[in-house]
């Protein structure tokens, strides 16, 4: 009997054993939640630094300190120094209550803080967890139950960017006691690039640039108008920064890049430059000017509020770098960053629906361990120019024959608008096969350089194109050969619409008026199309003139009349005398 209760005991309590075991593994997996982090950008990294682990039972949590992050608090404590173990982790969870508040509002100072501390490479702390983002969230699945800082690498602050953010760490603090979720507050360095208006001011050339003499080089201030004393080189209100234009081949525009000091927490050297790509149809003409907030930096190799300059001509990208970087604006998180340049729109440009774009980049430090840089998304702008054809023809009942030879020429309208400016003909140049584009100021400038005459071809059809949208009066200067020159000037005017949200090109078109009859034109939306002018020619039917065959048979038929009427009588007088 004794050896059946022995026995029996021993296996009570070995199923004690394997019921203990397994619900301290159900315990354990039973620990372990999701977080989901918001708003991330695919590809970036997160970093997750457990400061304190946490067991839940009910309502009840209890956290321990990590004992890796011991030194921070032992450093912020009062007397806490000497402290280890359950007292530290005591004292920690209370520090941390007072600075982070009762619903986290406050935790932005403290998040930097402990941020800078683990960033600092003497403290020699690694990650709990890394994970690569997604977009728009990202998810973490078997996450240990704790109090994580969250840290997306490379992220800066937003306090100072656009929407009123009022945030000032580019980390999180989030508990983690089942499935949460938090917001990125942070984000990634970036650029807005942005067609301003045109600035007058002295700047710094692309020959400069590309010879490396800008070094030292110092320029005038930039102003838009004499008569207005607002800071004229950025930022502006929307109305005046658009994210595409229409501008003539030869025409500047005058582009502005804007990004923000990032946090440079946990950061002992910090790289930041621009990259902007022009496309082939743009030359770079000047660098006008570089500005943190308030304060010109002086172009210049190295030094405190200075930038340096590069231009590589086969890739055609300017590249600005603030110098010494991390030193001169570590305390100015959330200024603004300005760099006002010009390019030129020259006579390679593609015409219409195609955008002449350029690309610009924000390239920064994005690790602090490992001085690695990254790039941000590029900001694009488009560049228009706008074409028409002139189809020069004569209709006879209802056919259309076309008409070569006819020449002529185009204007830009006055003031009103009603008529041309006699003063302002539009330089032509002849690129052959009935292709005429608006000549550049260099090229007009040439000695003996003449306005190429535009003459219609064979199929009585002629491209003219680089053009800015506006109104223009095209003349005929010489008809073909049998008929009669047009009396009045036609008015072309050339619309282009841009996207309210966008601020992209949706469609462009070219309305004509000849003798008071206005001619919409149809939307072009397409790449391959060009709008179209027709332009009529008439003929009147040949006058009679004296002398000619028309008279020569009328006095032969008065002959022949005259003739006959004679006949007629001597016939009738002899026929009575018989």
């Amino acid at each position: 009997m004794k050896k059946l209760v022995s026995r029996f005991m021993a296996v009570l309590m070995a199923m004690t054993m394997i019921l203990s075991m397994s619900m301290t593994a159900f315990a354990a997996e039973a620990q372990k939640g999701t977080l989901t982090v918001k708003n991330t950008v695919a590809g970036k990294t997160l970093d997750l630094y457990q400061i304190f682990t946490a067991t839940k039972s009910g309502d009840n949590v209890a956290y321990t300190l990590n004992s890796a992050y011991e030194g921070f608090f032992q450093s912020k404590i009062t007397d806490a120094s000497a402290l280890t173990g359950e007292a530290l982790s005591e004292k920690a969870y209370d520090y941390v209550k007072t600075q982070v508040g009762t619903d986290g509002s406050n935790g932005a100072a403290f998040a930097k803080d402990m941020l800078g501390w683990i960033l600092d490479l003497k403290n020699n702390i690694t990650a709990t967890k890394t994970v690569v983002t997604t977009a728009p969230s990202t998810q973490i699945s078997d996450l240990a139950y704790g109090y994580y800082l969250v840290y997306p690498k490379g992220a800066t602050d937003t306090s100072a960017a656009p929407g009123n953010q009022t945030y000032t760490s580019a980390a999180s603090l989030v508990n983690v006691t089942g499935d949460t979720s938090i917001n990125m507050k942070s984000n990634y360095p970036t650029v807005d690039k942005k067609i301003i208006p045109a600035q007058s001011g002295s700047g710094i050339k692309v020959g400069a640039i590309v010879d490396a003499s800008w070094d030292g080089s110092h320029h005038m201030g930039l102003e838009d108008d004499e008569n207005e004393s607002e800071d004229t080189i950025a930022p502006r209100g929307a109305a005046d920064e658009k994210k595409a234009g229409d501008f003539g081949i030869g025409d500047t525009v005058t582009y502005q890049l804007t990004s923000k000091v990032p946090d440079m927490t946990g950061y002992n050297s910090y790289t930041f430059k621009f990259s902007d790509a022009l496309s082939k149809g743009l030359d770079l003409k000047e660098v006008l000017s570089v500005k943190v907030g308030n304060t010109t930096l002086t172009a210049k190799g190295t030094g405190a509020n200075t930038y340096a300059l590069a231009y590589d001509q086969a890739k055609r990208t300017l590249t600005v770098t603030l110098n010494d970087f991390y030193n001169s604006y570590k305390n100015h998180t959330g200024e603004t960053i300005t760099v006002v340049y010009t390019a030129t729109l020259n006579k390679d440009a593609v015409i219409g629906m195609n955008p002449n774009t350029n690309k610009a980049v924000v390239e920064c430090s994005n690790d602090p361990t490992t001085g690695g840089t990254g790039t941000s998304e590029p900001s694009i702008v488009d560049v228009h120019t706008f074409d028409f054809t002139i189809y020069k023809y004569y209709l006879k009942g209802q056919k259309k024959t076309s008409l070569a030879n006819a020449e002529f020429e185009l204007y830009k309208a006055n003031k009103a608008g009603d008529a041309a400016d006699t003063n302002a003909k539009i330089n032509i140049v002849d690129e052959g096969k009935g292709v005429y584009r608006q000549a550049t100021a260099d090229e007009a400038k040439v000695t003996g350089f003449t306005s190429a005459k535009i003459v219609s071809d064979a199929d009585g059809k002629v491209l003219v194109k680089g053009l800015v949208a506006g109104t223009y009066y095209l003349r005929e200067t010489k008809a073909p050969e049998g008929y009669n020159k047009l009396l009045s000037d036609i008015k072309v005017e050339i619309k282009a619409n841009y996207d309210e949200t966008t601020g992209k090109l949706t469609s462009y078109s070219v309305d004509y008026t000849y003798n008071g009859t206005k001619t919409p034109g149809t939307a072009i939306t397409s790449k391959d199309n060009s709008p179209e002018v027709p332009v009529e020619n008439k003929t009147g039917a040949q006058l009679p003139s004296t002398g000619s065959k028309g008279a020569l048979m009328v006095t032969l038929a008065g002959i022949v009349l005259f003739g006959a009427l004679t006949a007629s009588k001597a016939f009738g007088k002899k026929k009575a005398k018989n």
